[in-house]
């Protein structure tokens, strides 16, 4: 292996990690939570936190979402993603030019690996994902965007997260 795949082998496996850290982080700080309020309080504060950090990040996609140029929206989200898409596995699972809905793929996720690895059970992975997804609500929101999730990697057999975006009528 050569200096430079060295390298990027080395980034890839130290940005798995973080992700990794993150989401054992937030199966910490839910646990916690969880124990201090119950369940429903716990998520509902953790959604709220992380839907913030989202809108935030969805500003980067505004200007494109903006034009109704959703071909741009799913370019930018496949081209931004993490490792050089290593982590995620993202593209476009349909688009047709014109639409006012796109839908995006990913068939990695080193949040669900994280919390399997660490002896979460599915329902429990089930439950942090889809608090972990209020990112994912908040960025394409930011983006002035609307989102659904047709499947998610962290319900019961599926292997692939699909998310549908959808031009606001303006």
């Amino acid at each position: 292996m050569d200096d430079t795949a060295a390298a990027l082998s080395q980034s890839r496996a130290e940005t798995r990690s973080a992700f990794e850290n993150r989401a054992l982080m937030y199966a910490y700080i839910y646990d916690e939570l969880e124990t201090e309020l119950g369940a429903e309080r716990a998520t509902a504060i953790m959604k709220r936190a992380i839907f913030r950090r989202g809108l935030e990040i969805g500003e980067k996609y505004r200007p494109a979402a903006d034009a109704g140029d959703l071909a741009e929206v799913g370019r930018m989200f496949v081209e931004g993603s993490p490792a050089e898409g290593a982590l995620f596995e993202p593209g476009v699972e349909a688009f047709e030019q014109g639409s006012d809905t796109i839908v995006l793929r990913m068939t990695g996720c080193p949040l669900k690996d994280a919390w399997l690895a660490a002896g979460y059970s599915a329902e429990k992975t089930e439950h942090l994902c889809d608090i972990a997804a209020a990112v994912d609500h908040g960025t394409f929101e930011g983006a002035g965007l609307d989102l659904r999730f047709l499947d998610r990697q962290a319900c019961a057999g599926s292997d692939t997260c699909l998310l549908e975006l959808k031009l606001r009528e303006r």
